[in-house]
């Protein structure tokens, strides 16, 4: 049996060609070049050229690698990350740490014993720190890139490179050779600065020795020495480590050879034609007043006759947000500015703002210098606890603002027209928590994808017309048989910041993973618990949004985390994905307490820190296949 692994990286491809004792018969190492499919074919004419064979005598093949969907002959796709952790561990199977170390990026790979990735990290869109990194310093110093290596060994460490982003760095190189600072002290720094970037990223998924670095970079002797000297421990490495990732590619090709059925992708829909989330459930005859947090007491702005919506970000930003905001404010935040400065929303009677973060009270003092009085923007204290003096203290929050909607659009919103509007709303989350029952006990009527859109536009749905559209729904999927998911297909919970770019969840199903349960402001979270009707609706509005589910936000971490874990471990959920936006202060501060908890009750989890816009779906999806990879194994 002859298994085939092709690692198409950003320089370099790869192929290796193993038989059944997981020999290599032969491999190939060429430049990637322009296109990856040219190089594809190229190098896999010259496997056959070299061995004499057949296409049908490869009886299987894996790709991997940054080009790995452009290989059209291979019978699987495996990223890089579990590759590479495949490969270092055939040739040592004590590794428990692999840096890979390529052309585009960096990675650190934590191992178990039988060689199966228990945890990793790879560096997000930028080449600081990799092999592009070096051969953009190698030209820039008018040296050969293969000779950096024994240079730095001959240099002293009498200079240093404070940036590690490309460009900034070339400045410096370009800076000591004016200053007339040696080739090789030049180089021992980039090394230096190369390996101080690296190493943080193997501590930080927790490194334990035995320690394998493969990729191309591996075969620059500097780099080898500065990283060994950060990590005080000798690393070890394969006599070819460029192909440590086509290696193991192949050996997966080899264990799965009698296993070709590949991973089957969860079913959309009873109906793939038609998206539940298809549906217009707006009233375009009601005046709306908009909002950001779901902190807002919804109930109240419907009593006053108005519409609630929810004002989403967009996937793009046009920069007017710079000139009036840090730099530091995440793109929610943002692209709601770059929105009012377009105008988009003028069609909303007023705007409601929380003390959620201090990028959202900064957008309110921009918002009301703009506007210069001429619309309702009002500010919510929301606190932080919810303990009885907090709850109180919020229920005269909520009193105040019902009197500032009334003086402001001159009306009268009376205790039962509040009443009135909570049982309104009621109705909606009973109907929700009944549907959403049906997909958390396990049945797949409906992708976690569409449940989750549909959920996003219900938030900004009429309640009255969402809850009879979710009532619907619920009747269908009775109808559906109530067929159980099968048994090998990961479950997943998401949680963390908001989550307005859907098409994340459905990368996610789309590697043969399904979402299960959310715990988001922008999904389930909006719909749970009930606002009690009582004598005093403001008091009750308060027990209810400050006793729910919490977010970030809120002072108690652990008990968040405790309760998430607990319905993890009760609804038998293979692993988590913690969703935060960049910048995001309160899901940023929060992950390292919830890495730390979730290792402890060895519960997989992955972080994805990203933006509003698609421009990183690239790295998201090479970590989300690897994650599910490691659910697999």
């Amino acid at each position: 049996m002859l298994t085939l692994g092709i690692d198409i990286g950003s320089l370099s491809t790869d192929a290796v060609l193993i038989n059944e004792k997981k020999e290599i018969v032969t491999y190939e190492v060429i430049a990637t070049g322009a296109s990856s499919k040219k190089a594809c074919d190229k190098i896999f004419k010259h496997i056959l050229d070299v061995t004499k064979l057949e296409a049908k005598d490869i009886d299987y093949t894996v790709a991997t690698g940054y080009g790995r969907i452009k290989v059209p002959f291979a019978n699987e796709v495996v990223t890089e990350i579990t590759c590479h952790a495949k490969g270092a561990n055939h040739f040592f199977p004590d590794a428990r740490t692999v840096i890979d170390i390529g052309g585009q990026d960096s990675k650190a790979i934590k191992l178990d014993a039988k060689g199966n990735v228990v945890d990793f990290s790879m560096n997000d869109k930028c080449a600081a720190g990799t092999g592009r990194f070096l051969e953009v310093m190698a030209r820039t110093l008018e040296i050969e890139l293969d000779d950096m290596g024994e240079l730095s060994l001959k240099g002293k460490d009498n200079v240093s490179i404070s940036s590690l982003c490309t460009v900034f760095a070339e400045s410096e190189v370009v800076s000591l050779i004016g200053a007339d600072h040696k080739v090789p002290d030049i180089c021992k720094a980039l090394h230096i600065s190369i390996a101080k970037r690296v190493s943080a990223q193997a501590k930080r998924v927790g490194l334990e020795e035995t320690v394998v670095m493969t990729g191309g970079v591996a075969k620059n002797i500097g780099v080898v020495r500065e990283l060994e000297k950060k990590l005080l421990c000798t690393i070890k490495m394969p006599e070819e480590p460029q192909i440590i990732g086509a290696l193991g590619a192949a050996i997966i090709a080899l264990e799965n050879a009698n296993a070709a059925t590949k991973k089957e992708s969860v079913a959309a829909t009873a109906d793939n034609k038609t998206s539940i989330a298809n549906v217009q459930l707006d009233d375009d005859k009601m005046p709306k007043i908009g909002y950001f947090c779901t902190y807002t007491p919804v109930e109240i702005i419907r009593a006053a006759g108005y519409h609630p919506v929810r004002i989403k970000g967009s996937n793009s930003e046009n920069g007017g947000a710079e000139e009036l905001l840090c730099n530091n404010i995440c793109s929610y935040i943002k692209t709601l500015t770059d929105q009012k400065l377009s105008g988009n929303l003028e069609h909303l009677e007023g705007i409601v703002f929380t003390n959620s973060c201090d990028g959202m009270r900064r957008l309110y003092d921009a918002w009301v210098r703009i506007d210069n009085g001429k619309k309702f923007n009002y500010f919510l204290d929301i606190p932080k606890n919810s303990d009885d003096a907090s709850v109180q203290y919020f229920a005269d929050v909520i009193y105040t603002f019902k009197e500032e909607l009334e003086k402001h659009f001159k009306l009268k919103i009376r205790d039962k027209d509040i009443n009135e509007s909570i049982s309104l709303y009621n109705g909606m989350r009973e109907k929700v928590t009944v549907f959403l029952q049906k997909q958390w006990d396990g049945y797949i009527g409906y992708s976690g994808y569409e449940i989750y859109s549909l959920l996003m536009q219900g938030i900004n749905a009429v309640p009255e017309k969402f809850q009879d559209y979710i009532s619907s729904l619920t009747s269908l999927m009775k109808k559906i048989g109530d067929v159980p998911q099968t048994k090998s297909t990961p479950t997943l919970f998401i949680w963390g910041s908001i989550l307005e770019n859907e098409e994340i969840i459905k990368m996610i199903e789309d590697t043969g993973a399904r979402v299960v349960l959310d715990d988001l402001c922008t999904g389930s979270r909006y719909f749970d618990k009930k606002v009690e009707i009582t004598d005093d609706p403001y008091k009750s509005i308060s027990e209810r949004y400050l006793k729910r589910s919490p977010c970030s936000r809120m002072v108690d971490v652990f008990g968040r985390i405790k309760g998430i874990l607990s319905l993890i471990e009760k609804r038998a959920i293979s692993g988590a994905v913690y969703h935060s936006l960049k910048f995001c202060d309160h899901t940023l501060y929060d992950y390292p307490l919830v890495k730390e908890e979730f290792e402890k009750k060895n519960i997989p989890l992955l972080h994805i820190n990203c933006d509003n816009s698609s421009k990183s779906e690239g790295q998201i999806k090479t970590r989300v296949e690897a994650f599910i990879e490691q659910l697999a194994t």
